[in-house]
């Protein structure tokens, strides 16, 4: 058309070309032809500008033969069609309009078909005649333009508007139905879209409903090809509808709207322009529908629910150009509150929560610093740096990625569809780019340090920088290149996703932002006890929730600037975006991210192996926590709060059963599991399946598709429903871990349940495993009391925090006492317990340096029992637990001290026989012979290799007595605990409480302490002394005891051992050795000991004292006290002394120590059975028990008799204490004294004394004699 308009003159030289082009034109079969018959160019106006051109006498034939194909096509496909009159007439009911309809009615389309053929088949007629006449008919494009022009012709015809408009919305979307009209499809869609909105104006929901569902029937049809107009035009319908207020409408609407479809970003790389190649109506599509939400939120749960299901499967594409933020806000502005989970649903899709535009501050720093540095060389690395200047979106955080895998594998497969073509070409896999980063980033993977790209994000700079300085051959170009690809990296994350990566970056951008206390969140993050740190950032998502539902627009602080990149050649723009709403819901979602890490933490750390009511307790605390987060997350469960409730009025019950707990808990597992389906499964189940129908596959993320090798297509709609719900749950605040904790629960609670006797079950709630055990120091706060950590524990305690040394170690409570049924029975309480008394071990030996069962450097340790009211001496203890003959080879091996090492296992062993029931006769009688056989007066004198075969001996007496000895350091300490807990129940302990009026149920606590070695040498040593003297009641401090070197605190205690006084004065007043005197021997000692007095008495206000102590040399740093407790040898009271005459003329028979009690005349007795015999015969005789040496398996005894004396044994070993508590006359220590229980006799002084005959002792001196003596009452000073 343009040749033959401007040829002028030269046209004839142009015609062989025209008629090749109308030859070949009307040589294409009807798909093609069709093109140019629809062509804006209309073959008949072409004809008729050629006949205006050309004088007759030329040729025509070319141009005639494509006119009558294209008129023949025109007339036969208009015929193909329905009469739009009868059409009309057929859907409005409405005759008589012939004469708009008549000019495209069949009847006139046959009339022109018949024209056309008479034209044809008039033979007469010369070309040029023809070529006139074929250009009067009406073309195809004017066929168009009439209808185009019947909407407006049936308005007018309508009379009034109502009519009008409906008639004219019927046949605009008769045109839209009509194939042949597609050039006029976009405009029609406009002026749909105007009647529609006249429409539902004006008319009734009825008709509205009956025009908008012919109206969304064109639509799908017609969004394809126009998707934008198909768009603008719903949005337009949707405002309308929605301003009916008209519920039912709406509800059709929407459901209208999303039949429609979504278009998809449809990413289809970059192009050569360097501009992502997408579908653009995917923006539009998500601003359509937000909109449309926005109008009532409440009444679009349906269109939320699509929207979110398709960016979830399709995906989303949101360039920073967009200012999308600004979409947020105005949705952000509408009334969210009763859809506001739904709404965080689907915001959460968003990658949007920043306030740069494009590349600013450190982002365009790091990523101009990158490409700088390798001279802009790198095509790869340029391209990245200016996409993320200019045409940034969330697809750069891909692209990244791809650029660090390809550093790691010269792979640049990855990399082809975020870059174009040409840049593709040109990136190398071998050379300077790629060679050096390549080296250092699979070193960093090959070490272990990460298994995938994204581990990169959370390893600190300073981390990078190390591991990267221990490559060999990299230079510090390659090493800077890693550093800023990570770092870029992590900012680009930071940006376009929702975790908190680069946190002190992010809360910069913020500080000019206006949200609240910002510093108080500085604060929080700052927390390490897990539970506080999650209850100050709920506290600040709930400022955060008060701000996004505030009925206040805030003020939009936009500044924007547009450029054209002159390295790109396209339109870029920079700047900054803030708006009040905006910020705070991007900072809830990253602050979100944070709280679900700390709550599956929490889930993952807090032991409910064994649930306790003291479990309980905390479980609920916690489960505050979980509902407080789903209430910020829109999520409101009235069963939640109910089982709360429930949950809280149990606490404060006694006695509520744990299958009413079972039932709590299975009531918290059903409301997940309805506020799942109600918040989840429910609102998006079938809009997903009806999504899926009509989305092709092609078009879902990866991640939804079937494995590669699949082809079971059944499979697929459950897949992709399965993994959306899970998504969808797991980025919801808190819901996923809480259906994990209660999971967790409820295991527990069945596992309880199924393998407790119903009778077990409340000893079991009751139980409560974080009072189990306590180190000694830093003391647990809940059970830091006598009752739970026994007298001797709570004395310790003291001590420890007064600063006097104090054996490392820890305390198992009375907790585990009161219920040893659940601990010893229950597998996972004694579990639980096991790896309690484990973690504590490992805390005992980092305090130490030592190892519990390492022969090297062995942990030995003490354990002892401790009840709230003192039982000297009745209960098991046992000391170097932790020893097997392997530890004490090591040990020889490591001090070079042979007998020390036996010695100690011996002791270990004589401990451990005796909790089995071995009596302490029996050892003794070992360990004399073998002084008797080897001739050695004492065991010191003993050989390391005989004091070997003497714990050996020790060990075959036990084993061939059937006790198993456990060599296993950890069960041997278990056997200690579970021993001294038994020991409460032996008859001695049971007959000293039952004497003394004590209760059975106070039970006993254990200290498991470090050993202090006082048998190291005779340079070491044990003792226990009074801080005042027993005989005087005066509150001066006077040092008063016992000690014995090269001997441990038992042997002391025990009274078996014969012992030596700690203070001068003592050793006169007792007539013995001053020079023996701890005064004397080890004045540091003394000293130091004395300190601990004066502290505890004048400066901590205590009262007198009985402190055990043991120092493993002369150093006081290796001085420890052991256990203190209040002195019971300090009564004032009258006692009795012996008559002055018969003093005079009594044969004196010998001296001990005086414990208690005066004078005393009475028979001997040797065995309860005498004693029982005596008290019949002679019921007011005195009776005066005689022992080598006291044990607390001897309390009937000393209870039943009325006077002790000893042979060994000082003034503070358990007989002393029990026999001045019991109220006897006591004498020990006497070392003339020679007795032979089993013989019935003893002797004095060389002077043989027998079962019944008369004795006199005087618990206040300390001297003996024989016969029968007077005695008076006097006053004890």
């Amino acid at each position: 058309q343009k040749i033959i308009k401007d040829a002028g003159t030269e046209l004839f030289g142009f015609l062989p070309v025209l008629d090749y082009a109308f030859d070949r034109i009307g040589n294409y079969q009807e798909e093609t032809f069709v093109l140019f018959a629809k062509s804006f160019y209309q073959l008949n106006k072409l004809g008729k500008s050629y006949s205006e051109a050309i004088p007759s006498g030329y040729r025509f034939t070319a141009i005639n033969h494509l006119l009558i194909k294209y008129f023949r096509y025109t007339y036969n496909y208009w015929l193909g069609q329905a009469d739009p009159l009868a059409w009309f007439e057929k859907e409005s009911g409405k005759a008589g309009l012939d004469e708009i309809f008549k000019p495209v009615s069949h009847r006139q389309l046959k009339t022109h078909q018949e024209r056309l053929e008479s034209i044809v088949h008039a033979s007469d007629d010369n070309p040029k005649i023809i070529l006139d006449r074929l250009v009067e008919l009406p073309g195809y494009g004017q066929i168009v333009t009439i209808y185009n022009d019947i909407p407006q012709e049936l308005l007018n015809a309508g009379g009034d508007k109502a009519q009008g408009n409906q008639w004219k919305l019927l046949f605009l979307l008769c045109i839209m139905d009509t194939a042949g009209l597609s050039p006029i499809h976009e405009e029609t869609l406009s002026d749909i879209n105007r009647t529609l909105e006249w429409l539902i104006h004006h008319e009734d929901p009825l008709v509205i409903q009956k025009s908008l569902g012919k109206t969304f029937t064109i639509l799908r049809r017609s969004i394809g090809k126009f998707p934008g107009t198909a768009l603008n035009c719903v949005l337009n319908v949707g405002r309308g509808v929605y301003r009916t207020d008209e519920s039912d409408l709406v509800d059709f609407f929407v459901d209208s709207a999303v039949s429609l479809g979504f278009q998809t970003p449809e990413i289809r790389g970059v192009g050569e322009d360097w501009r992502i190649r997408a579908n653009p109506a995917h923006i539009q599509n998500i601003r359509t529908w937000i909109q449309l939400i926005e109008l009532n939120p409440k009444w679009s749960k349906k269109l939320l629910s699509s929207l979110i299901i398709h960016l979830s499967l399709s995906g989303v594409l949101i360039k920073d150009t967009d200012l999308f933020s600004r979409d947020i806000t105005q949705l952000l502005n509408s009334d969210i509150g009763p859809v506001y989970n739904l709404v965080k649903q689907l915001t959460r899709l968003f990658p949007i929560y920043f306030n740069d535009i494009g590349a600013e501050g450190r982002l365009r720093d790091i990523s101009t610093e990158i490409d700088e540095i390798c001279l802009r060389k790198d095509p790869l690395i340029h391209f990245l740096r200016k996409q993320s200047h200019v045409e940034s979106s969330n697809q750069i955080v891909d692209l990244m990625e791809a650029v660090l895998n390809f550093w790691k594998t010269r792979n640049k497969e990855g990399i082809r569809p975020f870059v174009p073509p040409d840049i593709y070409q040109q990136i190398e896999t071998e050379g300077p780019n790629i060679d050096g980063v390549h080296r250092a980033i699979t070193h960093l993977f090959d070490a272990g340090e990460f298994k995938d790209m994204a581990d990169l994000l959370n390893i600190e700079n300073d981390r990078l920088k190390a591991l990267l300085g221990e490559i060999s051959e990299i230079s510090r170009l390659d090493c800077k290149r890693i550093e800023l690809g990570v770092a870029f990296y992590k900012l680009l994350y930071q940006k376009y996703y929702l975790d908190l990566t680069e946190i002190n970056d992010y809360l910069a951008q913020l500080r000019s932002s206006g949200l609240p206390d910002l510093e108080k969140l500085k604060k929080a993050f700052g927390k390490k006890d897990v539970r506080l740190k999650l209850e100050m950032l709920l506290g600040y998502l709930e400022k955060l929730k008060k701000v996004i539902l505030s009925q206040e627009n805030y003020e939009v602080r936009e500044n924007i600037y547009r450029k054209r990149h002159f390295a790109a050649g396209i339109p870029s723009m920079y700047g900054s975006y803030h708006e009040l709403k905006f910020d705070a819901l991007g900072l809830t979602f990253r602050l979100e991210s944070l709280v679900n890490v700390l709550f599956e933490e929490i889930v993952e750390t807090i032991d409910l192996k064994l649930i306790t009511r003291a479990a309980f307790s905390q479980i609920f605390d916690y489960l505050r926590l979980f509902n407080s987060a789903l209430k910020l997350d829109g999520i409101s469960s009235l069963e939640i709060e109910r089982q709360l409730d429930l949950l809280a009025h149990s606490l404060k019950i006694r006695g509520f059963s744990l299958t009413q707990y079972l039932d709590i808990f299975r009531g918290f597992s059903q409301a997940v599991r309805n506020i799942t389906n109600d918040y989840f499964n429910n609102i998006h189940q079938e809009n997903l399946s009806r999504i899926l129908e009509q989305m092709p596959a092609g078009r879902l993320l990866p991640k939804y598709r079937l494995p590669e090798g699949s082809d079971d297509r059944k499979k697929l709609p459950h897949r992709i429903t399965e993994i959306f719900l899970r998504d969808r749950i797991a980025t919801s605040l808190g819901l996923q871990q809480l259906d994990l904790f209660l999971s967790r629960i409820l295991n527990t609670l069945y596992h309880q349940s199924d393998e407790l006797p119903k009778e077990d079950l409340r000893l079991l709630l009751s139980y409560d495993p974080q009072k189990v055990i306590t180190p000694i120091y830093p003391t647990k706060k809940n059970v830091s009391d006598v009752i739970h950590l026994g007298n001797k524990g709570f004395n310790l305690v003291k001590l420890n925090s007064y600063g006097l040394p104090v054996p490392p170690g820890f305390i198992v409570t009375t907790e585990v006492f009161r219920c040893r049924e659940i601990v010893d029975h229950y597998t996972r309480a004694k579990k639980n317990f096991e790896e309690q008394v484990a973690l504590e071990i490992a805390a005992l030996e980092k305090l130490t340096g030592k190892t519990f069962g390492d022969p090297q450097n062995p942990l030995l340790l003490a354990v002892r029992s401790g009840s709230a009211i003192p039982q000297p001496g009745m209960m098991s203890t046992f000391l170097d637990v932790g020893i097997n003959e392997d530890i004490v080879q090591g040990m020889a091996r490591q001090t070079g001290n042979e007998w020390f090492c036996w010695d100690t296992y011996r002791r270990f062993l004589q401990s451990y026989g005796m909790s089995f029931g071995l009596e302490r006769d029996e050892f003794d009688d070992i360990i004399v012979d073998f002084k008797k056989r080897l001739d050695k007066p004492y065991k010191r004198y003993f050989s390391g290799l005989q004091m070997k075969d003497i714990a050996l001996t020790y060990k075959s007496l036990i084993l061939d007595n059937g006790i198993e000895i456990e060599d296993s350091p950890f069960d041997q300490l278990l056997v200690a605990i579970r021993k001294v807990f038994d020991s409460w129940y032996a008859p001695k302990a049971e007959a000293y409480r039952k004497i003394l009026g004590i209760s059975d149920d106070w039970g006993t606590a254990v200290m498991v302490q470090a050993m202090v070695f006082g048998n190291l040498s005779r340079m070491s040593g044990a003792g226990v002394f009074f801080t005042h003297s027993p005989r005087w009641s005066a509150d001066k401090l006077e040092l008063w005891g016992d000690f014995t070197p090269g001997n441990q605190g038992e042997d002391v205690v025990s009274g078996l051992v014969s012992t030596l006084p700690i203070s001068i004065k003592q050793a006169r007043i007792e007539n013995r050795q001053s020079e023996k005197a701890l005064e004397s021997m080890f004045p540091e000692i003394y000293n130091a000991i004395r300190e601990w007095a004066k502290e505890l008495f004048y400066k901590r206000k205590w009262s007198p004292q009985e402190i055990e102590f043991t120092f493993e040399s002369l150093d006081t740093k290796d001085l420890y006290a052991l256990q203190t407790r209040n002195m019971v040898i300090r009564e004032r009271k009258r006692v009795y002394t012996f008559d002055v005459e018969d003093r005079s003329s009594a044969d004196f028979l010998g001296h001990g120590i005086a414990v208690s009690g005066g004078a005393m005349t009475g028979r001997i007795v040797f065995s309860l059975e005498e004693i029982h015999h005596w008290r019949k015969a002679e019921p007011g005789t005195s009776l005066v028990l005689i022992r080598n040496d006291t044990v607390p398996d001897d309390i009937k005894e000393v209870y039943e008799a009325d006077g002790l004396l000893t042979a060994r044994g000082g003034s503070t070993s358990h007989a002393a204490i029990v026999a001045h508590r019991l109220g006897k006359t006591c004498i020990v220590g006497c070392v003339d004294l020679i007795c032979k229980e089993k013989e019935r006799i003893c002797s004095l002084d060389g002077k043989e004394l027998k079962s019944g005959d008369w004795i006199n002792i005087d618990g206040l001196e300390g001297s003996i004699y024989s016969g029968q003596m007077k005695i008076r009452e006097m006053e004890r000073d």
